[in-house]
C-alpha cells in the first residue's frame, strides 16, 4: 500500500466524507511534545514537537476566555509563523484586539499550577479568583485533558485521543489534519449547523463542510434529506457535547474555524472517539465549556459576534416564486393574499424580474413600471426582494455593472494553480449518486489572464427553452471590489427594493463551467481568510466556503451605505440611512449571521424535507444563526411522483409547523414544474382550470385555506413574542426557536429515554412548547397515526395546553408526562382548528400576543393603536422580558462601547420591560410591569392588558375567579364586556365566563407598575 495518502490528483478534489477518514491511521502522528513555553501576557501556550523527518512544528493553545482556549496547528508552521490576524468569521480582525476587547468585558487570569519537563498545568480564574478550567498538557505521550470544577472536586470534560493528532500531505505545502477525541459513551452531540438527517443528535454520524448547491439534498449519495453526509448550501462548523459527565451539569463546544473544506466523524468509524478534519491552511479550533448550553453559545457568539438587529417584518408571513415572470403577476398573488386576508410582509420577486439574466437590473418589458409597483405594494405592506446572484452576465457590453467591473478589473481573474496538469481541466461533478466529469476537458478562456468565465443556469422553461447566461464574478476577497459591490444596488433600491434574496453563493456556476456547480478548484482567488492581512492567490478549493461570506458581508455593508451615495439618478435612497437591512441568503460559512439569515436551499415537497425541517433549523439556531428555514411546501416538485404541486396535507403540516419558526416563506418554482403552491389555489386553481373538480380526498384540498390561514394569523398575533425573541438573540445569541434542553437542561430524560422528542418539539422562547405533526396521516405502510402524535413535557414545569383564549384551560400537566396520541388530525369541526400543532405552556409562562394584523406594523399605519395583552398563565411566579422599538431603526440596538464590531449607528433607542408574576400570600397575587431600560416611548400604545388565565380548580364568586383588582394600591372597578373595557378611559377589568379569563386594563402611565390580584 502507498505512503501517500492523498495523491496531487486527489488534494484538488471534492471528498466524500468516509474518503477523507479512510486511512488515516496510515497518516503521520504528533506523538510526543518536546518542548513548552507559556507566555502569561498574551496568555498563549507554545508547545513544540519534532516531526517523523526531524523538521520543527508547534502547536498554539491561546485562551481568549475563561471558560474558552483556541487550538491552532500546521505541520509546517512553528509558533513565530501563525498569524496574529483573525479570520472573518470572528467578531474582530485582530486577535489582541479580541481578548482584549473580552477582557474588558469578563477579566480573567490564568494560573499556572505546574511546570515541569514533561507537561504544564493551566487553570483561568475569574474575577473573583474562583478557578474555571484546568487545562493539562502530557509531553509523552502527548495529550490534552480539559477539566471543569464543581465543589470540592474537579472532573473531566475532554480529553483527546490516545493517538491525538494526525497528518499528511494534501497539495503543494498543505496538509490534511485530524484532532481525535475521547467520545463518553453517554455523550450526545448536537449543532453543526445546516446537515441533513431527521435527528438532532449527531452521534455516530459523519458530516462534510462543503458548500454546494445540492438540489434536493440527493447529489452525492441520491438518498435524499435524511442522510447526513450529503454537502449542504451553508458551512457552520459548531458543535456540542452534552451528558459527556451524567453527574455534572456540563456541555462543551467546538468551532472550527477554516473556510476550507471542513469533516467531522462523531464515533461512527470508532464509537470511543470523535475525529474533526481539515483539508487545507490550520487546524483552528475553539474549544468552550459550560454548565448548560446557553453558556456555550454565550461564548461562541461572544468569538463570531451576535446578529445585528433585523427589521420586525422580516418575522413575517413571505410569498416567493421561480415564475410570477411579469408584474402583473406579482401584484396579483399580492391582491389574492389581501383579498383571502392572509397576513402578508414579504414578496420574493425571483430573477424573472431582471433583464437578460443581468444581476441588479429591472426587465422594464415585463415589469414597466417597477417604482410604481414597488411603492404601491409598500404602501398595502409588502416589502419586496429581488434574486440576486453573483453571476455577472458578459452577452452586453453595455450593461453599466459589467463594464464597470471589467473596466476598474475587479473580476476573478482566470488563472490556474500548476495549469499544464492535465487534470486542471476536469472537472468534478456528483448528480444522482454518481461521480462524473460535466466538462470532458473543455474549458472556455482557460488561464487565460481575462476574467473567469462562469455562468448561471436555471434549467429550461416549459417550451424547452435554456434559462440562464455566462458570465463573470466580481473578486470579492478584496475589499474595494466588495465596497463597489455594495454601491450595485442603488438602482434597485431607489426603485423601493426594501430587502436582498442573496441566492446562488457558493457562487453556484452551470456545471460545465467549474467543479462541484462552483469556482475551479484550481483557480486561483483572492484570499482574505486572515483579516486586514494583505490579500493572497490561493486555489479555490482551499478556502471553497470563503466567497459566500464576502458577498453576504459586501451587501449588508453596501446597504448600510447606500444613504451617502449623492446621485440624482438615484433618488430616495436617503430614505435608507439608520434603517435596518435585510438579506436572506443561501449557503455561506459561520460569522455571516451577523449580517444575513439564511434559508436552506433548493428542497422539494416531500415529507422528509418536512420532518428535517424542525432538527435543520434547532440546529443552525444553535450556532447563532436564528433567522434560518426551509421553503415552506418545498421549492421543487416531489421528487417521488413530480407532482404539479405539494400534496394539500403537507403543504398544511408544513404551514402549521413553519408558523412557529423563523423564517416563514411560502416559496416554489413554475417554469413547468408546479402550477401554484399558494394556500388560496388549491380550490381557485380548479375553479379556473378544472371546472371547480377538486382531486380526491377534496376535503383536503377544501382545508388548505383555512388551516394555513388560521396558523399564519396566530403567527401575527405572537409576533410579539418572536420579536422578543429576535432582539434577544442579538443581547445573547439564544435562538428564537429553541430545542427543549435549551430551556430545561436539568431535564435529564431529554437525553436518556425522551431523546426522540428533540427532533419534533421545540419551543418558541422559552415557555412555548410546539409539537408539529410531521408525518403524513396515513402513510402507505403499516404505521399509521392519524394525525395523532404523543407528547412529552419536559420536567420540571407543570404544563396547560394552549387554548388561543377561545376555550377555558382545561386542567394542569404534570412534568415529565408523555401525553399518549394527541389528536391532531386534519379536520375543522367545532374548535379542533386550535390542536391541530399541539402546543403547551409552561405554567407561570407570560406569553405576550396582539391583534391581528394583515402585515407588521399595520394598525399603527392606520393610526390606530395594537396594544399588547399580556397573557399569565397559573402558577407559583413567572418572569418575561419584552422588547418595544419602532422595528426599524438601527438606533433601537443596544450600544456596544467604539471598535467592540457591533453596529456603529446602534444607540439604545429601545424599551426593556421586565414583567414579573408572584403569589404573596395564598389569596393574592402581584403582577409587576417595569422598564429596566427606556429609550423607546410607543408612539399609539398608552395602555396594555392583561389576561390573567384561570385554572379550572380555581375558586369562583360572584366577579368570577377574581374578588377584585387593584393597581398601583388603587381599587380599579370590574365592567361588563369586552367592549367596554376596550374603551373604559381609565383602568379597569372584567371577567370573561365563556373562557375563563380576567382582563385588565392598564394605562401605560409609569415606569413601574403593580396589578394586584385578590382571589377567593
Amino acid at each position: 500500500m502507498s505512503n501517500i495518502i492523498f495523491s496531487e490528483k486527489e488534494a484538488y478534489k471534492f471528498l466524500k466524507v468516509e474518503e477523507y477518514f479512510d486511512r488515516y491511521k496510515e497518516w503521520e502522528k504528533l506523538l510526543e511534545v518536546k518542548s513548552h513555553a507559556f507566555d502569561a501576557d498574551s496568555k498563549t501556550l507554545t508547545l513544540n514537537f519534532s516531526k517523523s523527518d526531524d523538521n520543527p512544528c508547534s502547536i498554539l493553545i491561546q485562551f481568549p476566555q475563561q471558560d474558552t482556549f483556541r487550538l491552532r496547528f500546521n505541520p509546517g508552521k512553528t509558533a513565530e509563523e501563525y498569524s496574529s490576524k483573525n479570520s472573518p468569521s470572528v467578531l474582530l480582525n485582530n486577535f489582541e484586539d479580541l481578548t482584549r476587547l473580552l477582557d474588558n468585558h469578563e477579566h480573567f487570569d490564568i494560573e499556572v499550577i505546574k511546570d515541569v519537563s514533561n507537561g504544564i498545568e493551566l487553570v483561568t480564574k475569574n474575577v473573583d479568583n474562583n478557578p474555571e478550567m484546568k487545562v493539562v498538557v502530557n509531553h509523552q505521550p502527548f495529550s490534552i485533558t480539559v477539566y471543569m470544577f464543581a465543589p470540592h472536586e474537579e472532573y473531566i470534560v475532554w480529553q483527546t485521543a490516545d493517538t491525538p493528532i494526525y497528518y499528511t500531505p494534501n497539495g503543494n505545502n498543505n496538509y490534511a489534519i485530524i484532532q481525535a477525541v475521547n467520545k463518553p459513551a453517554n455523550a450526545k452531540y448536537v449543532g453543526f449547523g445546516e446537515q441533513g438527517g431527521q435527528s438532532l443528535s449527531k452521534n455516530t454520524a459523519q458530516v462534510n463542510y462543503f458548500n454546494f448547491d445540492n438540489m434536493r439534498y440527493r447529489q452525492v449519495y441520491d438518498r435524499g434529506p435524511l442522510d447526513p453526509r450529503e454537502p449542504l448550501y451553508h458551512s457552520e462548523p459548531f458543535f456540542y457535547e452534552f451528558h459527556g459527565v451524567p453527574e455534572h451539569d456540563s456541555v462543551t463546544g467546538v468551532f472550527i474555524d477554516n473556510t476550507g473544506q471542513v469533516l467531522v466523524d462523531i464515533g461512527y468509524i470508532n464509537s470511543s472517539r470523535y475525529m474533526i478534519g481539515t483539508r487545507f491552511g490550520d487546524l483552528d479550533f475553539y474549544f468552550f465549556i459550560g454548565h448548560n448550553p446557553a453558556n456555550i453559545l454565550d461564548s461562541y457568539t461572544e468569538i463570531v459576534g451576535r446578529p445585528r438587529l433585523k427589521p420586525r417584518y422580516c418575522l413575517g408571513y413571505q410569498q416567493g416564486c421561480y415564475g410570477y415572470e411579469r408584474q402583473d403577476i406579482v401584484e396579483w398573488a399580492v391582491r389574492k393574499h389581501r383579498e383571502y386576508q392572509i397576513p402578508l410582509d414579504g414578496m420574493h420577486v425571483d430573477v424573472d424580474i431582471q433583464k437578460n439574466y443581468q444581476t441588479f437590473t429591472i426587465d422594464t418589458e415585463k415589469f414597466p413600471n417597477p417604482y410604481e409597483m414597488f411603492h404601491n405594494l409598500k404602501e398595502q405592506g409588502v416589502k419586496c426582494s429581488t434574486n440576486i446572484t453573483p453571476v455577472i452576465s458578459r452577452l452586453d457590453p453595455n450593461y453599466s455593472t459589467y463594464a464597470e467591473a471589467k473596466d476598474k478589473g475587479f473580476f476573478v481573474i482566470d488563472r490556474r494553480y500548476d495549469p499544464g496538469n492535465p487534470d486542471s481541466k476536469i472537472y468534478q461533478l456528483y448528480g444522482s449518486g454518481h461521480q462524473f466529469s460535466p466538462n470532458n476537458g473543455y474549458v472556455e478562456g482557460f488561464n487565460s489572464g481575462e476574467p473567469y468565465i462562469g455562468g448561471v443556469y436555471y434549467g429550461n422553461d416549459s417550451d424547452g427553452n435554456e434559462l440562464g447566461t455566462p458570465g463573470h464574478y466580481a473578486d470579492l476577497g478584496r475589499q474595494e471590489v466588495r465596497d463597489w459591490w455594495g454601491t450595485q444596488y442603488k438602482y434597485l433600491y431607489s426603485m423601493g427594493l426594501e430587502m436582498v434574496w442573496q441566492d446562488m453563493t457558493t457562487p453556484a456556476i452551470r456545471d460545465y463551467r467549474g467543479d462541484m456547480k462552483g469556482f475551479p478548484f484550481r483557480l486561483l482567488v483572492t484570499d482574505n481568510s486572515h483579516s486586514d492581512a494583505k490579500p493572497k492567490l490561493t486555489p479555490a478549493i482551499e478556502v471553497w466556503n470563503l466567497y459566500s461570506y464576502n458577498l453576504h458581508k459586501a451587501t449588508y455593508q453596501g446597504l448600510n451605505r447606500l444613504h451617502e451615495i449623492k446621485d440624482s439618478r438615484y433618488p430616495n435612497l436617503s430614505e435608507r440611512k439608520n434603517k435596518r437591512n435585510f438579506i436572506i441568503g443561501r449557503g455561506s460559512f459561520s460569522g455571516v449571521h451577523r449580517y444575513a439569515g439564511l434559508w436552506n436551499g433548493d428542497n422539494s415537497s416531500d415529507w422528509d424535507f418536512l420532518k428535517m425541517n424542525v432538527s435543520q433549523v434547532l440546529s443552525l439556531g444553535l450556532c447563532g444563526l436564528a433567522i434560518n428555514g426551509q421553503d415552506i411546501g418545498g421549492f421543487e416538485a416531489s421528487a417521488v411522483d413530480e407532482g404539479k404541486w405539494a400534496s394539500p396535507e403537507l403543504l398544511i403540516r408544513w404551514t402549521a409547523a413553519g408558523a412557529f419558526l423563523p423564517w416563514f416563506r411560502n416559496h416554489y418554482v413554475r417554469k413547468g414544474r408546479k402550477e401554484f403552491q399558494e394556500p388560496f389555489m388549491y380550490v381557485e386553481w380548479f375553479n379556473q382550470y378544472q371546472s371547480g373538480k377538486l382531486p380526491e380526498p377534496q376535503n383536503l384540498y377544501r382545508m388548505v385555506l383555512p388551516i394555513c390561514k388560521h396558523y399564519i394569523e396566530l403567527r401575527y398575533r405572537l409576533m410579539q413574542l418572536f420579536y422578543d425573541g429576535m432582539f434577544e438573540n442579538s443581547l445573547n445569541g439564544l435562538p428564537i426557536s429553541r430545542p427543549l434542553f435549551i430551556n430545561d437542561p436539568g431535564d435529564q430524560s431529554l437525553y436518556n429515554d425522551k431523546e426522540a422528542f428533540l427532533d419534533n418539539e421545540f419551543f418558541v422562547g422559552k415557555d412555548l412548547l410546539i409539537a408539529p405533526v410531521l408525518d403524513p396521516q396515513e402513510p402507505q405502510s403499516i404505521e399509521k397515526n392519524y394525525g395523532k402524535r404523543d407528547i412529552y413535557v419536559p420536567y420540571g414545569s407543570d404544563w396547560y395546553c394552549f387554548m388561543n383564549n377561545t376555550m377555558p384551560l382545561g386542567s394542569v400537566v404534570e412534568g415529565g408526562t408523555t401525553i399518549r396520541d394527541f389528536d391532531a388530525s386534519l379536520n375543522l369541526e367545532g374548535d379542533h382548528i386550535n390542536f391541530i400543532v399541539p402546543i403547551y405552556v409552561r405554567a407561570g409562562a407570560i406569553i405576550p400576543t396582539i391583534e391581528l394584523e394583515q402585515y407588521v406594523g399595520q394598525l399603527n399605519k392606520e393610526g390606530k393603536p395594537n396594544p399588547i395583552t399580556l397573557n399569565v398563565y397559573p402558577g407559583v411566579s413567572g418572569k418575561y422580558t419584552m422588547f418595544l422599538d419602532d422595528g426599524v431603526s438601527r438606533s433601537s440596538a443596544f450600544k456596544m462601547p467604539p471598535n467592540s464590531g457591533w453596529d456603529e449607528e446602534a444607540n439604545d433607542e429601545y424599551r426593556r420591560t421586565e414583567i414579573t408574576h408572584r403569589y404573596p400570600d395564598q389569596k393574592t397575587r402581584e403582577i409587576n410591569v417595569k422598564r429596566v431600560h427606556d429609550g423607546y416611548t410607543p408612539k399609539l400604545e398608552t395602555y396594555f392588558f392583561v389576561a390573567v388565565l384561570h385554572d379550572p380548580s380555581e375558586t369562583k364568586g360572584a366577579s368570577g375567579c377574581l374578588k377584585s383588582v387593584k393597581i398601583a394600591e388603587q381599587s380599579i372597578p370590574q365592567v361588563q364586556g369586552s367592549s367596554n373595557l376596550n374603551s373604559s378611559p381609565q383602568n379597569a377589568w372584567y371577567y370573561n365566563e365563556s373562557i375563563n379569563i380576567s382582563f385588565v386594563k392598564v394605562f401605560d402611565n409609569s415606569p413601574d407598575i403593580t396589578i394586584t390580584a385578590e382571589y377567593f
